[in-house]
């Protein structure tokens, strides 16, 4: 009995694997992102807010990583982020799909939250959240999700209208969030999400024949951060929306980092050493097809916000103004960014560490 009890579990198991049409749904395969060479998301999921994918075995669920998404703000109206995915195969007409996933939050807004399943892909729609309609709002296995902030089980069925391919979760309500978010200072109303699991209730449906290829190019894709948005602008105006995203293929980004030394002590002015650096980029870009550069500027956490928002601002302009009296430059379009000390890339307790995260970064988009 016990040798055909673990045969049939072996074989349910092999069998519902055989159909999940969602990749890494418990979020524990990392994408390097190509920008920065870090493990910075998850295989297969994309999310539009920043510092989304949570790497704390005391936080998930199962394993060590889940995925947060924020579904409101209680000092500004409708500020909220999702999380996205392609399907391993477009959904078929009429068929019957099982769609599960565990999710918490210390907030009261788990019965606000929807799942959109779409022909084309969210990263591409430029309404905001609440003006669109969700395919399903959850329902907690039992009667009511419970009033603590434990892990729930969410279930439901879905009735594919025909070649869905894409999956959002997200605070789709039309009313906005209210109250407390639950965090000890913090004003975002988070919510967070592990082991989502599709699988059609029909055990005779089984994968698309390219499902293999489809899952190639669905891992494939590193692009995040600007990069991502320079595919998206890109996919908006030069192809059909319900076209899947692939490998970014046509775009792809050169980087150029300019440390601290290279500015006046505390002020914006570029030292006449950064000018043989920023001389040498541009010769090593000059004879490729420019899109576009993002200049961000960054600072250590040393002083006040507001001069430390200003010194990178004006650093990342410094850099910008320089680079323009290139002719090549001329018509291409730059973006600065001023960020502070929000986005260290050491600690900021060591002079050294303070010293790497006194920066500016230039990404220059080049087309193939």
């Amino acid at each position: 009995m016990r040798c055909l009890a673990l045969l049939l579990f072996l074989f349910f198991h092999v069998a519902c694997s055989s159909q999940q049409l969602v990749l890494n749904g418990g979020f524990e395969e990392e994408n390097i992102c190509t920008e920065y060479n870090v493990n910075c998301a998850p295989e297969a999921w994309i999310g539009n807010g920043i510092n989304n994918y949570i790497k704390d075995a005391n936080r998930a669920y199962e394993g060590s990583h889940c995925m947060g998404i924020v579904a409101g703000h209680t000092e500004r109206d409708f500020v909220r982020t999702f999380i996205r995915t392609q399907l391993v195969c477009p959904l078929r007409k009429g068929s019957t799909y099982h769609l599960e996933f565990y999710i918490k939050s210390p907030a009261r807004v788990l019965d606000s939250i929807g799942v959109y399943f779409g022909k084309n892909d969210f990263l591409l729609e430029r309404k905001p959240i609440y003006r669109l309609a969700p395919s399903l709002y959850l329902h907690p296995q039992g009667n009511n999700f419970t009033k603590d902030s434990s892990w729930q089980k969410a279930a439901l069925d879905y009735t594919a209208e025909g070649d869905e391919l894409f999956l959002t979760i997200a605070n789709f309500a039309k009313r906005d969030v209210t109250g407390t978010s639950g965090f000890s200072l913090d004003n975002y109303f988070r919510v967070f999400v592990d082991n989502v699991s599709l699988l059609p209730t029909d055990p005779q449906e089984h994968l698309c024949a390219d499902w293999q290829e489809s899952k190639q190019n669905i891992y494939d894709l590193d692009a995040r951060h600007h990069m991502l948005d320079k595919l998206i602008s890109y996919r908006r105006t030069n192809a059909p929306l319900n076209l899947p995203l692939h490998p970014a293929r046509m775009i792809r980004v050169d980087t150029l980092l300019l440390p601290d030394v290279l500015f006046a002590t505390a002020k914006t002015d570029l030292r006449p050493e950064s000018f043989a650096l920023l001389d040498s980029f541009y010769r090593s870009v000059a004879a490729k097809e420019i899109d576009s550069l993002v200049i961000e500027g960054h600072a250590d956490s040393t002083g006040k916000k507001e001069f430390n928002e200003s010194l990178s601002t004006g650093r990342a302009s410094a850099v910008a103004n320089y680079l323009r009296h290139y002719s090549n430059f001329s018509n291409v379009p730059f973006i600065q960014r001023g960020w502070g000390s929000t986005r260290p890339v050491a600690g900021n307790q060591t002079p050294g560490g303070r010293q790497r995260n006194r920066r500016v970064v230039v990404f220059l988009y080049l087309r193939e």
